[in-house]
């Protein structure tokens, strides 16, 4: 995918393979520019598309817009995507988008996971991916109650062999005590302003109790990969 981005004649700006309904309660002036011009979550979807097999199971934390969902779905013959998100709004257009484009093997469930079944406060912005369980300094935010999934739960019952994680700081701890017996490789988004170094010791910590080892090859900045020991 070059990134480029154009606007067809039916309302869509098209981006790659994917087609993204003009849906201005979500699609912000920003979002579209970020789609137009390839800034939208590129990193992220390049080291996906160096983890994900064919015939893999992806659970993704943080599915957002649907961009990353789609392009895997798209380009990597997939089992099933399990796609979880905070903001009802956006996994209500991540539905409508890959409907559009004809994507039938991605679940999306407006929630969290956590250590326990339960609910919770998420906090969004004005600029949705920024929102998160967390509070971010400086700027605004509207508190809405969300489901919290319990995490070994779900990990057990999709049995993902990779997993793909940009959930705003909440990485932390969504890991610590999750078994991960069926994942192969973990992409995770490090939010280094918002957890800390503590923060970021954690997810190593239960990378590491889960079996999983950094993996060099598909990190870069704030991108680290694990890979199955």
């Amino acid at each position: 995918m070059d990134g480029s981005g154009t606007i067809d004649p039916d309302g869509h700006i098209k981006v790659g393979a994917l087609k993204f309904p003009l849906d201005p309660d979500y699609l912000t002036p920003k979002i579209r520019k970020k789609l137009r011009l390839g800034r939208y979550d590129q990193a992220f979807l390049a080291a996906a598309l160096e983890v994900v097999q064919p015939g893999d199971t992806v659970l993704e934390l943080g599915s957002g817009l649907g961009f990353v969902t789609g392009m895997i779905a798209k380009q990597r013959d997939v089992a099933m995507i399990h796609g979880y998100d905070g903001n009802a709004a956006v996994v209500r257009y991540a539905e409508a988008m890959l409907a559009t484009n004809g994507i039938q093997n991605v679940q999306l469930t407006n929630a969290v996971l956590g250590p326990r079944k339960s609910t919770v406060p998420f906090l969004l912005q004005s600029y949705a991916p920024l929102s998160s369980l967390l509070p971010f300094d400086g700027r605004e935010s509207t508190s809405v109650t969300v489901d919290m999934i319990n995490a070994k739960g779900a990990v057990k019952d999709i049995k993902p062999t990779v997993i793909l994680c940009n959930i705003e700081g909440g990485e932390a701890d969504v890991f610590k005590g999750v078994p991960l017996p069926t994942v192969r490789h973990t992409l995770i988004k490090l939010n280094p302003d918002r957890i800390g170094s503590a923060g970021i010791a954690r997810v190593f910590e239960a990378m590491a109790a889960a079996n999983l080892v950094y993996d060099p090859s598909i990190s870069a900045g704030s991108l680290v990969g694990f890979v199955a020991k």
